[in-house]
């Protein structure tokens, strides 16, 4: 399995939470295999970048660049450190790794190269020099792996106000949509679409494209959405006419019930019968409204350190039975209002509300305990737990808090034998 291929394919699809899983499990391979860990090392610190910890993804920047063995790796290594050093107001330093990069020949074929280019561009306001590299980086991607970039090329153009090369833009984005899947970016490109189309006053078209958005997103609504089915409202106004359109308000009991048995049927996990990650992330919102409330939560990602083994080795019915035994030891220790999360192959999230370190560290010391007792006679070694835990920061957003709850696990896990690692912000 290539991980990451697969991660920068998620990535290039929107799903960067996901990536990050690839790529963390790509960079565990290499480092059993002892081959170059630098391609996965640069795909997280672009990760840990776009969630805005500029330190700590110069810190990641750096280490990779030591590990780099070919001049792609090092082209990304100086385009990764000069995007940090600028976004922290250290514009002089940035300069020459950025004048470092762009010297190497391997940047114009490399549609990732590309796009790191043209963010360090945007962090320049350089747009026109951003847009020629996103145009660059398109042609060499596949037509269903390109929204993303499709999209961002498009916003350019609307905030550089510029409409002459606009039209071949709208209609290169509308031609990879026929060969796009069904993801949210679908929805997201069709919205874009409709309002470059509207810069180019071609309000038919504009409208065609509004109108398939929301056919896509009455289509495609996702399940796992909150507990009642919010309204979806469209309106769009043409600044040269009264044309104004209001399209579908979808609401009904019929609806409701419709949500509450899909809510019952996908929000827990089909081994322990834990909630899964759909309910979590119908959660999140409420629970980040409580933190920056009362900034005081706690998040803990656990992973067994023989998940590997288990599942590779003793096969799928000892795995799942290990961990339904680790699910209820931490059922039984869950404290109330917590939430207990299944997140699949041997690893799971405690979500822990107005809980103070020192209180989260007793609890994991309850769990280490209480897992020890239990009987693993039947394995050729007892499990350990390994976690890796974060604290809400003002400002942090979910996905900042999963990233920085997932680079502890992962460092806990590589020490394993049950270790505790708590990732601070940066």
């Amino acid at each position: 399995m290539d991980y990451l291929v697969l991660g920068r394919k998620l990535l290039q699809q929107g799903q960067s939470h996901q990536a990050l899983q690839h790529f963390l499990d790509g960079l565990a391979h290499a480092q059993s295999e002892q081959s170059n860990e630098a391609g996965y090392w640069l795909a997280i610190a672009d990760i840990v970048h776009d969630s805005g910890q500029f330190e700590r993804a110069l810190s990641l920047h750096q280490h990779a660049l030591a590990l780099a063995d070919n001049e792609a790796q090092s082209c990304s290594a100086y385009l990764g450190l000069a995007a940090d050093l600028w976004a922290m107001g250290q514009e002089t330093v940035a300069y020459p790794l950025q004048a470092q990069a762009l010297a190497f020949p391997a940047l114009q074929d490399d549609a990732v190269l590309l796009v790191q280019s043209a963010r360090l561009y945007q962090l320049q306001q350089q747009w026109p020099a951003a847009l020629a590299q996103l145009e660059r980086a398109v042609r060499q991607v596949a037509d269903s792996d390109s929204l993303v970039l499709h999209w961002s090329i498009l916003s350019l153009y609307l905030r550089i106000n510029e409409s002459l090369d606009l039209p071949a833009a709208i209609d290169r984005a509308s031609s990879a949509l026929s060969h796009a899947g069904s993801s949210d970016l679908r929805g997201l490109l069709l919205i874009k679409l409709a309002q470059a189309s509207q810069a180019c006053q071609q309000y038919t078209a504009a409208v065609d494209f509004y109108q398939a958005a929301m056919r896509h997103s009455a289509q495609h609504k996702k399940p796992q959405r909150p507990r009642r089915l919010r309204e979806v409202e469209f309106k769009l106004q043409q600044t040269t006419s009264d044309i104004e359109i209001d399209l579908l308000r979808l609401k009904n009991a019929q609806q409701d019930e419709q949500v509450r048995w899909l809510e019952s049927a996908t929000y827990r996990d089909a081994v322990t019968g834990l909630h899964n990650l759909r309910y979590l992330d119908a959660r999140w919102p409420i629970l980040l409204a409580q933190a920056i409330d009362s900034p005081s939560l706690c998040v803990l990602h656990l992973g067994v350190d023989q998940s590997t083994y288990l599942r590779e080795v003793m096969g799928e019915a000892i795995s799942n039975d290990c961990s339904v035994q680790i699910a209820r030891v931490l059922q039984y220790c869950l404290p109330e209002g917590a939430e207990l999360i299944a997140g699949g192959q041997l690893v799971f999230k405690l979500i822990l509300p107005l809980t103070p370190p020192s209180t989260a560290n007793e609890l994991i010391a309850q769990i280490q305990h209480m897992l020890a007792q239990l009987d693993f006679s039947d394995l050729p070694e007892a499990l350990t737990l390994s976690m890796g835990g974060t604290i809400y920061q003002p400002g942090d957003t979910v996905d900042v808090l999963q990233l920085r709850a997932d680079l502890a696990l992962y460092l806990a896990m590589r020490h394993g034998a049950g270790a505790v690692v708590w990732e601070m912000a940066a």
